[in-house]
């Protein structure tokens, strides 16, 4: 901490020399500038200016005087001080032929190293400072009453009393414990999370998510199709909303897992037993895309309906390869759609990039259409845009009558929305379910 103190202000040399380096008598802007640099260097006490061997201003009190005084760069101690009869240590830097800067430092403190012991220091073996420059002996050579020396003239000492550093750990042992609290808390912390996201994994093995199904119909309210959404039954029949689990399966990356549950459980219905012109669609991520599980099970289930991946991105592409992978799935019936088009990450390179066979447009646009002319133009340009791309497009959202009649008016043909029917569970939809 010492040696510290000392390196802190002889470190400043250079800074001292280029910014007075013309100083002869401290100009205003010279004495504001050197208490400047008192007031930022937290080792220094006040600093002096020796001009042409004359003090001729300190930053102490602002005293303005000529005594005499040969400078000569380098550290020096003095056995005694004028004002604190204690002994001080300086720093003198020369700045300029004419200019000296003697730099004082302020009282050492041992108070730290007290708490286990006591330190002190020592120059040339014959002069020790000890806490608050506490002269403890001070017969310098040839007595005189300043004296220089170097970094190597100095030794720092640390007497260790075992009793005191004991007593001063079990001091501050509230720091430990806080320290060691924290760290509980934080292993506490992300245990509880691995074992949640563990917990969360296992119930999606179990099919305690199950898969909802709303309807897609044609212009003649005929169902072609549902979307598969995602459902969290509890044991007690009751539904939780999606909203409360999605974005942690998100989160965790455990998307593909629970699409794989999804499919499987339509795979083990009866449903795949009704009709192959079924549209059936499940939502989709980069990571399912490159799933092996997912992949095996999208095979299982594409023979038996026709099968839609939507892309329900929630951040961009990150893998190069994205299109060739959904190249390996078109080769195998497989067909994807662009979800929630106009927002999110689902920017129009989207479509000029890769191979999409459907495009649905999000339900904001669509609520708004009935009011808000500027919704009416937005839907209509992507209707035009699908047509010229070639790609089917679904309307999500629909819940009025006059939707549904604005949207078949501009050429949509499918609509998916609560004016048809609700998500229901997987039985349900069989109930309602009648191939044609």
């Amino acid at each position: 901490m010492q040696r510290k103190m000392f390196n802190l202000v002889l470190n400043s040399k250079q800074e001292l020399i280029v910014n007075f380096s013309k100083m002869t008598i401290p100009s205003v802007s010279d004495q504001r500038a050197l208490k400047r640099y008192v007031s930022d260097n937290k080792d220094v006490s006040s600093v002096s200016v020796i001009y042409n061997d004359h003090y001729v201003y300190s930053t102490f009190g602002n005293r303005l005087y000529s005594m005499k005084k040969t400078a000569k760069a380098g550290l020096n101690i003095k056995m005694q001080s004028s004002l604190t009869h204690r002994p001080t240590l300086s720093y003198v830097v020369q700045v300029n032929p004419e200019t000296y800067l003697k730099v004082y430092f302020k009282p050492f403190r041992f108070n730290v190293v007290d708490n286990i012991g006591y330190g002190y220091i020592t120059l040339f073996d014959v002069v020790e400072i000890g806490d608050n420059n506490k002269l403890l002996r001070n017969s310098l050579l040839s007595n005189r009453k300043e004296h220089q020396f170097t970094l190597d003239d100095v030794e720092f000492f640390v007497e260790i009393n075992p009793t005191l550093a004991v007593k001063e750990f079990v001091a501050s042992r509230y720091v430990y414990l806080l320290l060691l609290f924290i760290f509980c808390i934080t292993c506490t912390f992300l245990l509880s999370e691995y074992l949640k996201k563990i917990w969360v994994a296992y119930c999606i093995r179990r099919n305690t998510i199950q898969p909802y199904l709303q309807p897609i119909v044609d212009k003649h309210e005929n169902i072609i199709g549902a979307e598969v959404l995602a459902r969290w039954i509890t044991k007690k029949g009751e539904v939780i909303a999606p909203s409360l689990f999605i974005p942690y399966i998100e989160k965790k990356q455990l998307t593909p897992l629970l699409t794989q549950s999804l499919m499987k459980q339509i795979y083990q219905s009866s449903l795949m037993q009704q009709s192959q012109e079924l549209k059936l669609s499940f939502n989709f991520t980069e990571y399912c895309l490159f799933d092996k599980n997912v992949y095996k099970a999208s095979l299982l289930i594409a023979p038996h309906c026709k099968l839609i991946l939507e892309f329900t991105e929630s951040a961009p592409f990150s893998h190069s390869n994205v299109k060739e992978r959904m190249e390996q799935f078109h080769k195998n019936g497989i067909f994807f759609a662009l979800d929630d088009y106009g927002t999110g990450y689902s920017a129009p390179h989207y479509l000029t990039e890769y191979d999409f066979d459907y495009l649905k447009i999000d339900r904001c646009f669509i609520e708004q259409i009935e009011h808000n002319l500027k919704s009416i133009h937005v839907v209509e340009s992507l209707v035009l845009l699908a047509k010229k791309l070639q790609l089917t497009v679904i309307s999500e959202g629909v819940e009025t009558l006059i939707q549904k009649q604005m949207l078949e008016q501009w050429g949509i043909k499918q609509y998916q929305g609560f004016y048809f029917y609700k998500p229901m569970s997987l039985k349900s939809f069989m109930d309602i379910f009648r191939p044609y």
